[in-house]
């Protein structure tokens, strides 16, 4: 049981309010001490606390509140949908709340679960803890169960905790953070015993560990066994609500066996918007330590969720997989350096941001982690992501040494349907992508770098891009390209890119593959750039 106190700081409503809820018959005490008059809650009704919250926000007053929770269902269901009328006249300012309020009258009608989900601040949590690799779920309580065994009883808290660290789901081999909440000082020295039902190899010492809420936290109640339903409601709840998870899922477990699941998140704006950029014309400094390749081994929300040797991002489903830091910072592709930064400058409109790096020597290993800050970040408003990179040598390269070369054919230039000057008119990911007269939305006409391209006799070509800093045009003759017949080919680059020329209602138009960074560095597949003669 809680006092009043102890329930307002575990839900973020002021003890006025709560003394309040209980005059007005909204929410009352469990049981109210007759000596000394205070009042106690029990766990479950945090869950009522939750409930009062959220029909709060969808603009029920406190005495619909009330009278609410006094209906038959059918009856509260009625209600409901005379509130999802009254939303649906203000679309325009509560697309979300009627979304959340169709939600709760299914679940009524249909006799579900109905979860309520608030996001609100969170207090942190200090516990006895240990981290390890479960191998099914079921082994959490007996792990509990030995800590509790362990720790001595006067300074036990009420609340044992389960941090999920994974992010995506798995059916085994769990990263999986195990505590007890604590009141007082940690003894030294204490371990899990064999009982705990862990292998030798995997026996840990007990620390102690704040699980910290720094931002908002969307958070859940539910009953036993509900922890999967209530995981998928919450996550739905936070992609129709532009919610960016920022952290791994805290599982707390309170003494009645009520659950509270916990997800810290930032909210971002439903729209693109003008991306807020940093400045990266910084002073060089060097770091020796960074100089090399590096391997992309994770990619996460927060530091916190890594573990060497169990990745949460699929290995090869990232588009970059790999960094160079060169010498003196030399810039290649996207990506520059200097001391402590990692810059970058990429995309349309251009994205430039300076994102702060870490070195740390980890079993032998040497890993960077980076606050990556990515389109989430620079478009949405996001958090940065941490990106984990392993160095794997520490060889000085240059921008030549790191990219892709083409063999370079020597056919004649003896192709004269393409004699002439083209205009380009659209950039697609694939030849078959291209529709005359509906542009890729993704690059617009004025945002295209390659602007005309001049097929000269004799292989001699002069192609005009466009500045990406002013935007004017400038132009590259024999010096830099050339052509035979099929391919496009760039000497000081070395790549040969192959052109088409197709007909579409009576039209022709040239395709020619870009060969951009994305290729030369990336290993990605070349986009398509497309003129009209």
């Amino acid at each position: 049981m809680y006092k009043i106190g102890e329930l307002s700081k575990l839900c973020n409503i002021p003890v006025k309010t709560l003394r309040y809820y209980d005059g007005e018959g909204i929410l009352c005490p469990e049981e109210i001490d007759t000596l000394t008059g205070y009042r106690y809650y029990s766990a479950a009704q945090l869950s009522d606390c939750y409930r009062i919250l959220a029909l709060k926000e969808l603009g029920f007053t406190l005495e619909q509140i009330r009278d609410g929770n006094r209906l038959p269902k059918q009856e509260l269901a009625g209600l409901l949908e005379e509130k999802e009328r009254e939303l649906d006249a203000l679309i325009s300012r509560n697309r979300q709340s009627i979304a959340t309020l169709r939600r709760l009258s299914d679940a009524i009608k249909e006799e579900k679960t109905m979860y309520n989900i608030v996001i609100h601040k969170s207090e942190d949590i200090r516990i006895a803890y240990v981290r390890l690799l479960l191998r099914d779920r079921t082994q959490s309580s007996r792990i509990l169960a030995a800590l509790r065994e362990i720790l001595p009883r006067e300074i036990q808290g009420d609340r044992t905790l389960l941090v999920d660290y994974e992010t995506e789901y798995r059916s085994g081999c769990l990263d999986t953070g195990l505590g007890v909440e604590i009141t007082g000082e940690l003894p030294a020295g204490l371990q899990l015993p064999d009982t705990a039902g862990i292998s030798a190899e995997e026996t840990l010492r007990v620390t102690e560990n704040i699980i910290r809420f720094s931002g908002e936290t969307a958070c859940v109640v539910c009953g036993q066994g509900e922890y999967h339903q209530a995981v998928v409601a919450l996550h739905r709840h936070l992609e129709e609500r532009h919610c960016q998870i920022t952290g791994p899922t805290c599982q707390i477990v309170y003494e009645d066996g009520v659950t509270e699941i916990k997800l810290p998140i930032c909210r971002l704006s439903a729209t693109p918007q003008t991306p807020r950029n940093d400045n990266i014309q910084m002073e060089f400094e060097n770091d020796d330590r960074v100089i090399g390749h590096w391997e992309l081994v994770d990619v996460l929300p927060d530091r916190e969720q890594f573990l060497p040797g169990h990745p949460k991002t699929q290995p090869g489903t990232h588009p970059i997989r790999e960094l160079y830091f060169l010498p003196q910072g030399e810039w290649y592709w996207c990506f520059g350096w200097t001391k402590g930064y990692l810059l970058t400058s990429f995309g349309y409109p251009k994205q430039q941001s300076r994102n702060a790096y870490t070195v740390e020597e980890i079993g032998g290993e040497t890993y960077m982690f980076i606050e990556m800050r990515f389109q989430t970040y620079l478009l949405y408003d996001g958090k940065p992501e941490c990106w984990v990179l392993r160095q794997t040598d520490h060889r000085h390269y240059n921008r030549w040494d790191i990219r892709r070369k083409d063999p370079i054919p020597h056919a004649p230039a003896d192709d004269l349907r393409v004699i002439g000057t083209w205009q380009v008119c659209d950039l697609v990911r694939r030849r078959e992508d291209f529709v005359p007269g509906r542009p890729n939305p993704a690059f617009p006409h004025e945002a295209l770098f390659w602007r005309t391209a001049q097929f000269l006799p004799e292989g001699e070509m002069r192609n005009t891009f466009r500045n990406i800093n002013d935007m004017n045009p400038y132009t590259e003759g024999s010096e830099m390209w050339r052509w035979c017949t099929g391919n496009v080919i760039s000497e000081p680059q070395s790549t040969a890119s192959m052109y088409y020329i197709q007909e579409y209602g009576g039209k022709e138009y040239l395709l020619i593959q870009w060969k951009s960074g994305d290729y030369t560095y990336g290993n990605e597949e070349p986009y398509w750039y497309v003129f009209s003669r």
